[in-house]
């Protein structure tokens, strides 16, 4: 008999790593509160549950006698695999509070000064009104962020104080833990690292330049490799390997948000989880090391120490998220063939006839694509929203 896996929520996100899983010889049994999404009619059996409601997934799993979890493109889901592993006593996760301070801004943060990590110096609150007294003595610009999400969901940049206010309240209206942190905003380039752990060590890595144009908190395109990788590699590799040492963490991804400044990388979030996007299809494209697989074998304690890198498929390569700068009735899009060449991959997210309600969240469909040239690859990035064009019917 198969032995039964539950991958928490079944978005196009997860779909890389429930084929992986059956692959691996698993019944994958998915979970959300969204039955429509399209990563669940991949799976052997769909189970419909909130992901982030620990104690429910905790009791669906002794329940319907599962017998590993794996989490998914959502920090909510690293936490409640992490606490379902530990109650079950499964291998293949961290601890629970250790989730907690790698997930949750604020203990994150702490952890980083403790250890001397660069990043910008956060204030967390809980009380509204201590945040409110806390910004009139601040130096702006500043960043206000709900503690406990992603996405970039409640973040705001303020320039002064009354914008400040403003963000404050965002903040913690959209927190569900009612928690919110105040931080400094550093002008820069932001990039990510992605790194595979086993046995606390990066046996593989990729990394790239992110870009937010439309929506200043929520990344739309990451090129990779990131600019000036080889020169910072070092000394992030040495972060990533110290926080896996400190916190004695399982095998399997730890990736590093950073703002890159004057040459120097200062961390902004970490992140234990598959991406959004199916970011690791191109991560696993310039890295050549199998992601995904590595992944559902790490989160289900199998041995991943025989994983290798092999021979990259592209040396260029990226996605992006084409994106509107209104909302309406979509009747398609068009992209131009200077971009249509190299794309080797796309998913259409909002069909002709839909409708776009949330155009600085919402997707309208996602592009995979590889260059041979890097700057030209850059110089496409810069105008992608210039030449994918959308047309809508109103």
């Amino acid at each position: 008999m198969k032995k039964r896996l539950l991958i928490l929520n079944g978005s196009f996100c997860e779909i890389t790593l429930i084929k992986e899983a059956k692959k691996l010889g698993y019944y994958v049994i998915t979970t959300g509160n969204m039955p429509d999404l399209i990563g669940h009619s991949y799976a052997d059996e769909y189970i419909c549950a909130d992901y982030s409601d620990k104690e429910k997934i905790l009791e669906i799993v002794k329940e319907k006698e599962i017998d590993r979890i794996v989490s998914c493109a959502n920090d909510f889901g690293v936490l409640t695999a992490c606490y379902v592993a530990e109650k079950m006593g499964w291998p293949g996760h961290d601890s629970y509070e250790t989730a907690v301070t790698l997930h949750h801004k604020d203990k994150f943060k702490e952890f980083t000064y403790k250890n001397d990590i660069p990043s910008p110096r956060s204030y967390s609150f809980r009380d509204k009104d201590l945040a409110l007294e806390h910004i009139k003595n601040v130096e702006y610009p500043i960043i206000v962020k709900a503690n406990d999400l992603t996405g970039g969901k409640g973040i705001l940049k303020a320039e002064n104080l009354e914008e400040a206010k403003i963000a404050v309240d965002n903040a913690f209206f959209k927190s569900r833990d009612k928690n919110i942190v105040i931080e400094p905003y550093i002008e820069g380039t932001q990039h990510t690292i992605v790194t595979f752990l086993v046995d606390r060590k990066i046996v593989a890595y990729s990394s790239c330049n992110c870009y937010s144009p439309i929506n200043p908190y929520l990344i739309q395109t990451e090129i990779l490799p990131a600019d000036d990788i080889d020169e910072l590699k070092d000394e992030l590799f040495g972060i990533i390997e110290k926080i896996a040492t400190k916190l004695n963490l399982a095998d399997g991804i730890l990736a590093l948000q950073y703002i890159k400044k004057n040459g120097k990388p200062y961390i902004i979030e970490t992140m234990r989880r598959c991406f959004g996007n199916q970011f690791l299809t191109v991560v696993g494209m310039e890295s050549g090391f199998p992601w995904e697989e590595a992944t559902v074998r790490a989160e289900t304690g199998m041995d991943c120490s025989g994983l290798k890198c092999g021979v990259p498929k592209a040396k260029y390569c990226g996605h992006h998220g084409i994106m509107a700068t209104r909302n309406g009735i979509v009747k398609g899009y068009s992209i131009d063939p200077s971009i249509e060449k190299h794309i080797f991959q796309k998913i259409e997210m909002i069909k002709p006839g839909e409708r776009l309600n949330d155009y600085m969240n919402e997707r309208i469909a996602y592009i995979w694509y590889t260059y041979e040239d890097r700057d030209e690859m850059i110089q496409a990035a810069k105008s992608f929203n210039k030449l994918i064009k959308i047309e809508f019917m109103d």
